[in-house]
């Protein structure tokens, strides 16, 4: 009987020697001090051990900072190897600590990584802030008139001209203005477009008018009954002209038949900040 009973005892204990153990599992880096460049990075390693101290293969492993996307992660490997370990690379441009959680198999780790970041950006700039360089006072040069919008990826988006601007700010009230060697260390990103369901647009070659929607997107109006659904019967003076060049910051969707096809309130609240229009937030 006691031999019978250890038999059936063992299938047990070798499922339970599977389980992730979350105190014995741990995040690690190579370095605890970085750069706030971009550029300079440490490694990132996770490991996975079981209950009995065996590492675990073919897991999936996410790894996120306290920080969010001022973060950059990198994967290198987000599946564990035959010694329980997966790997990536971490950079920042934004001065301070970050701390990094890896989740194996939806399951958090205890154990973290710290790395304190320096000799970065050291403006307080916070997502959503508005930024431009001094006025240099020479009419020639144009890189001071540029404005740009801090992402939340850490990245400055321009707007290519007034137009653009204006469909979602009412002034320039609220840009910030920051030296040449703090703008330098800010990545740029792409170009803002328009603010979803503000306005009609169209390029000058191309006969078709646009209602630029969330992402960059661009939906033919196809009638000027559907126009006029959508702004009135002075639709016409609602339409902006593109330059092409500009082109390329565009994607084109489906088009639109009617207004019911383009609900604009639907359309704007949708798109209440340039953040989420980037897909960063």
């Amino acid at each position: 009987m006691f031999c019978v009973l250890s038999l059936l005892l063992v299938p047990s204990m070798a499922l339970a020697a599977v389980s992730l153990d979350q105190t014995l599992s741990r995040v690690s880096s190579e370095k605890t001090t970085l750069k706030a460049d971009g550029i300079a990075n440490s490694k990132i390693t996770v490991t996975a051990k079981d209950t009995n101290l065996m590492p675990m293969e073919g897991k999936k492993v996410t790894l996120t900072s306290s920080r969010g996307k001022l973060d950059w992660i990198t994967v290198q490997s987000d599946t564990t190897d035959s010694l329980g370990k997966a790997y990536f690379l971490v950079s920042s441009l934004k001065n301070g600590t970050s701390v990094y959680t890896a989740t194996v198999d939806g399951t958090v780790l205890q154990r973290t990584a710290s790395i304190d970041f320096s000799g970065g950006l050291s403006w307080d700039l916070k997502s959503g802030d508005l930024i431009k360089l001094p006025d240099d006072s020479d009419t020639k040069t144009l890189s001071d008139t540029a404005v740009y919008y801090y992402g939340a990826d850490g990245r400055r988006y321009v707007f290519p001209n007034e137009k653009a601007y204006y469909t979602w700010y009412r002034d320039f009230s609220a840009v910030k203005i920051i030296p040449l060697d703090q703008m330098s260390l800010i990545p740029m990103g792409s170009n803002v477009t328009y603010k979803a369901g503000s306005k009609l647009v169209k390029f000058q070659t191309d006969t078709k008018t646009y209602l630029p929607t969330k992402g960059g997107v661009l939906r033919w109006v196809k009638t000027e009954v559907a126009a006029k659904g959508l702004f009135g019967n002075d639709w016409n003076t609602m339409v902006d002209d593109i330059n092409e060049s500009f082109y390329i910051n565009y994607k084109f969707g489906n088009p639109i038949e009617s207004a019911l096809d383009a609900p604009l309130d639907i359309i704007r609240s949708g798109d209440p900040t340039i953040n989420v229009d980037k897909g960063l937030e």
